[in-house]
């Protein structure tokens, strides 16, 4: 369902994938970027590439790219062979049965060494609804629950931030 792409550039924005934020532009990240002397080897992304960290796979590092980009030569960036909806393939990829099947086929001594290379990750069986409509349906459901939760976390943080304010006045340690 999915080819390895190869295509390099490095005249592009840098991407970066992690567990917990997918695919994001580097300049985003609060950690600091240094891509090395070159970035001739780096890989191309384009929108609804599905990109994994070969190294981080068994714990989720996995995500279908909404932005156009570059990418380490670490990671691995593969292309859908057929009409498939890449944002529930992000979401499939990231299920405890086949993180665990990642870890089973990686290659490696201990999970720090562990590398996924594509044709171990091409090799996995798994079940999805044929029906391309069918797969958006679901991705888009994720993705308004994921917003739905964030806004949650967002105004609970928010409460308690205003209640924590309000108890340090309440003893004096703020006007």
């Amino acid at each position: 369902m999915f080819e390895e792409s190869d295509e390099r550039a490095s005249d592009r924005e840098i991407l970066s994938v992690s567990v917990a934020n997918g695919i994001y532009p580097a300049s985003e990240s609060d950690r600091e970027t240094n891509p090395g002397a070159s970035l001739a080897n780096y890989k191309i992304v384009h929108f609804g590439d599905v990109v994994y960290n070969s190294m981080r796979m068994w714990q989720g590092a996995v995500d279908a790219s909404r932005y156009d980009g570059i990418v380490s030569p670490a990671y691995v960036v593969t292309r859908p062979t057929s009409e498939v909806y890449a944002r529930f393939f992000a979401r499939l990829l990231r299920q405890p049965m086949l993180l665990k099947q990642y870890q089973q086929v990686s290659q490696g001594n201990s999970k720090d060494t562990q590398v996924l290379k594509f044709d171990d990750f091409a090799s996995i069986r798994i079940s999805m609804p044929a029906s391309e409509n069918e797969q958006r349906q679901i991705g888009a459901f994720f993705d308004r629950l994921d917003s739905l939760i964030t806004l949650h976390q967002r105004k609970y943080l928010w409460c308690c931030f205003l209640d924590v304010r309000g108890c340090a006045r309440k003893i004096g340690l703020r006007k």
